[in-house]
């Protein structure tokens, strides 16, 4: 049984304070970022031939259909931007699922310089649960990314809704890595979500604006695992309970009663 989360009153910006926040842990523990340097080229690569063979099937079929030069030139700026907005949706899922072991030990080491002590649920069993459970979540997330997709056909305000719903879905997917860690049920994760919902949209809307520059989105990665962690640490388990050297004075959390 999970410990129940402290009550807070953490709001939006206290979310994207994270991201600082987890710098602040990888310039103290760089050897955090060895355990993601082979899922970070795997993603640059998965990354790279979406653009390439996505974008050049696009520009393709507008050509073939419209050989205008200047509408076809317009047309050609319009599919490479609706390809990096699909690219914003998915692209950090594709890491989180292809390196979940990885992000794991990424996140164990985290908690562990931060409290001194991992925190992970061990033993076969409890990790055959963890992968059951975010198999399912991967199922919930790909039915809100459609969605999202379909929103799209409505102008303005279902685009508008679409990136809403995607820094939402994309803050909650670096949220649960450590909810995975400790074996936590679907129904667990969503529950930490509807009662923590600004905060881990605050740290989505972070990755989702890094998400549609080429290159940052991937080096930018490991940031976001570590603050996905660290929004875990503070919503789940008293400050004072943190190791007193963990963080620096400034980057150390707001106090729940009074965010800042």
């Amino acid at each position: 049984m999970a410990p129940q989360a402290p009550p807070t009153s953490y709001g939006f910006f206290h979310g994207l304070r994270t991201v600082p926040r987890a710098l602040d842990v990888l310039r103290a523990e760089p050897k955090i970022l060895g355990w993601l340097l082979i899922p970070l080229a795997l993603t640059l690569l998965l990354d790279g031939l979406a653009v390439r063979y996505g974008f050049g099937w696009l520009h393709g079929q507008i050509r073939a259909h419209l050989p205008g030069q200047a509408l076809g030139f317009l047309l050609d700026i319009l599919a490479f931007l609706l390809l990096m907005l699909l690219l914003a949706w998915t692209f950090s899922f594709v890491f989180l699922t292809a390196c979940e072991l990885v992000v794991d030990q990424v996140s164990e080491a985290v908690e562990a310089h931060l409290t001194g002590h991992p925190g992970s649920a061990a033993g076969l069993h409890n990790t055959l649960r963890s992968l059951f459970y975010s198999l399912l979540q991967m199922g919930v997330a790909a039915a809100v990314a459609l969605l999202g997709l379909l929103l799209n056909v409505i102008p303005i305000l279902g685009s508008l809704a679409s990136m809403g719903l995607a820094a939402l879905f994309l803050g909650y997917g670096f949220f649960a890595i450590s909810a995975g860690r400790k074996v936590q049920s679907l129904s667990q994760r969503l529950g930490l979500l509807r009662a923590h919902l600004f905060p881990i949209w605050g740290l989505g809307a972070g990755v989702f604006v890094v998400n549609l520059i080429p290159v940052v989105n991937v080096l930018s990665l490991p940031v976001f695992v570590v603050a996905g962690t660290i929004l875990f640490l503070d919503i789940t388990q008293p400050p004072g309970e943190r190791a007193a050297l963990a963080l620096p004075a400034s980057a150390q959390p707001d106090s729940p009663g009074n965010p800042r």
